[in-house]
């Protein structure tokens, strides 16, 4: 089968011929995994390993933070102008009162680290916290929907890795 002919088109032939559905329908779901298939190839749109994340500007949004699974908090990550994809204000906030806040960074993957992380520096601490993103989903414009963190320490990563997950 030639590269650029679809895997799936024999099957929507076959739904079309049949008319159990309505063709426009079956034409509709077939051009809608072309386009899919098409942006994942891209290399946007799925799930991005540790050594694959190549951009951080889709973090900017509200998150469900789990770093302390007992205590998860919503995460608000905002950038700052000219600074979209790493740098901004974040705030911590658990049922409607601010618990933390500060300025966090944020690098994708890159020769001189290696891996991509995020750095949360509290207002009024000396002491950041640093993840590395173990994992990320994303849509089409690289906009964080699910990410994998381990907590970095002076001994390493902290495992297992915390869930940070978009809020509606």
């Amino acid at each position: 089968m030639a590269q650029n002919q679809s895997i799936v088109r024999p099957y929507i032939d076959q739904l079309m011929q049949k008319k159990v559905w309505d063709p426009s329908l079956i034409k509709r779901i077939g051009d809608e995994f072309e386009s899919r298939k098409a942006l994942a190839l891209a290399g946007a749109a799925g799930w991005h390993g540790s050594d694959d994340i190549q951009s951080m500007v889709g973090l900017e949004g509200r998150f469900l933070w789990s770093e302390n699974p007992l205590e998860a908090a919503q995460a608000t990550f905002t950038f700052a102008p000219g600074h979209e994809g790493y740098q901004g204000a974040y705030q911590l906030s658990r049922m409607g009162s601010t618990v933390e806040s500060g300025v966090f960074y944020s690098v994708p993957n890159n020769p001189a680290m290696g891996w991509a992380a995020i750095t949360l520096v509290p207002t009024g601490s000396s002491t950041p916290r640093t993840s590395v993103v173990a994992g990320m989903f994303t849509d089409n414009e690289w906009r964080i929907e699910v990410m994998l963190l381990n907590k970095l320490q002076p001994h390493g990563l902290v495992q297992p890795a915390f869930p940070v997950v978009r809020m509606p």
